[in-house]
């Protein structure tokens, strides 16, 4: 029996509405990281999609979402400088 086009489908997470249960679906995913169980049985072994772009809800994870711009930089400058001794110290062990 067709969904009555007429009720949008709502996340229950924030709200938004969407005609398509396969648009409430891959919001949910997208945005919240959730998953149905209809899609986890679907393909329980297959590996992870890879995600472009900026990942979501990343600088919520690595507490970083109430830096201000100056001490990102900071955060950034740090973590370049400790890549560059690793790689430093990798090159100087094959050697």
């Amino acid at each position: 029996m067709p969904r009555n086009k007429k009720l949008p489908l709502t996340c229950s997470e924030c709200g938004q509405q969407f005609k398509l249960a396969m648009h409430l679906g891959r919001h949910m995913s997208a945005k919240h990281g959730k998953v149905s169980d209809r899609a986890r049985q679907a393909a329980p072994a297959a590996a992870p999609p890879v995600r472009r772009g900026r990942p979501s809800n990343l600088t919520a994870r690595l507490g970083l979402r109430d830096l201000t711009l100056d001490q990102l930089v900071s955060v950034i400058r740090m973590a370049r400088e400790e890549l560059q001794r690793r790689i430093a110290d990798l090159q100087a062990f094959v050697q």
